[in-house]
């Protein structure tokens, strides 16, 4: 397995892969649903291709783009459940890349899932539920494409939700109906409670929270970023070396960038690391949390994972002092 050494070789290595498979069409080889291509932009867009960039979004409006700028998501096993979360990864991407029109579409359509009374964003279909993923995602595509309202209400939502943990050394309840959800069958835990004392939990909670945060450029939530982020310390050991720790490295590059703390760069360091060593040697990812394989043969779940961690690795890279 050959060894990467920094989080940019990493994205550049990530990203070529992609290319390989990208069609002159902007389709990709091996993708069969929406999976493969709703962070491909960004990712893209984070390691310098802005062309193909273009190219996958033409293919996105063509293929997947509905009126009233919702997307088809048939095949994607888990759309009911997180049913904003591609619109906001490709409002985010259409906004790097210029396309406005397509960008306000997708923003209108995840501002349906607004919940005014809490802040927050729902996360399923039923609109029963939010969480903390898709309410930082809809706040970042909120906030990058001109809905300060929007983003403004789901940060104080997320500190309505740090403020009410019991005790962060346990773990982090991460779901909000009418109130911090604290009951929860054992199949419905992964979504509703970070478990400190176990492994490969949904880690991702506590950077993707960070990363919109330190985009409001503020102090006041530059400390929560924070607190999300540090909060992550109470986990097991593998909480910044499985595919679930990515995220934390995004939002504690982007949190270093206001905070310059060590502490936070250091964090982002340990992430990218982590990521270098589950990366193949052929530039792809798998969701497993295999160590690095030779090759992966491209499918909507190793496009999803791959354009997720060269977006990432790319954001860790660009940032200052990492």
């Amino acid at each position: 397995m050959s060894q990467l050494h920094s989080a940019s070789e990493s994205a550049r290595k990530g990203r070529d892969w992609i290319l390989r498979h990208l069609q002159t069409d902007g389709s990709i080889s091996g993708a069969s649903d929406l999976r493969a291509y709703y962070k491909t932009p960004f990712a893209l867009l984070q390691s310098g291709a802005s062309a193909e960039a273009d190219r996958v979004l033409d293919y996105v409006e063509s293929r997947f783009l509905r009126d009233g700028g919702d997307l088809d998501g048939t095949g994607v096993p888990w759309f009911p459940i997180y049913r904003t979360y591609p619109h906001s990864w490709l409002c985010c991407g259409a906004m790097k890349s210029g396309r406005f029109e397509l960008a306000r579409a997708l923003s209108g359509f995840i501002a349906t899932f607004h919940n005014p009374s809490s802040g927050g964003f729902f996360a399923d279909e039923a609109r029963s539920v939010e969480e903390i993923m898709t309410t930082s995602m809809a706040g970042l595509a909120s906030l990058w494409s001109g809905r300060l309202d929007l983003a403004m209400a789901a940060a104080g939502w997320l500190e309505n939700l740090m403020n009410a943990q019991p005790h962060l050394e346990r773990g982090l309840y991460t779901s909000w109906r009418d109130g911090l959800v604290t009951t929860f069958s054992e199949q419905e835990q992964p979504g509703c409670f970070i478990d400190a004392s176990k492994p490969r939990q949904y880690y991702f909670q506590f950077g993707i929270s960070a990363a919109f945060l330190s985009s409001l450029g503020d102090e006041k939530w530059l400390r929560l970023a924070r607190q999300f982020l540090h909060a992550s310390a109470h986990c097991s050991e593998d909480r910044y070396s499985t595919p679930q720790s990515g995220k934390i490295g995004w939002g504690a590059a982007w949190t270093s960038r206001l905070s310059r703390s060590e502490e936070d760069r250091d964090l982002s360091r340990k992430v990218a690391a982590g990521l270098c060593a589950l990366q193949n040697d052929d530039g792809s990812w798998l969701a497993t949390g295999a160590y690095g394989c030779e090759s992966a043969d491209p499918d909507s779940v190793v496009i999803d994972v791959t354009s997720e961690f060269v977006a990432l690795q790319g954001c860790i890279a660009a940032t200052r002092g990492i």
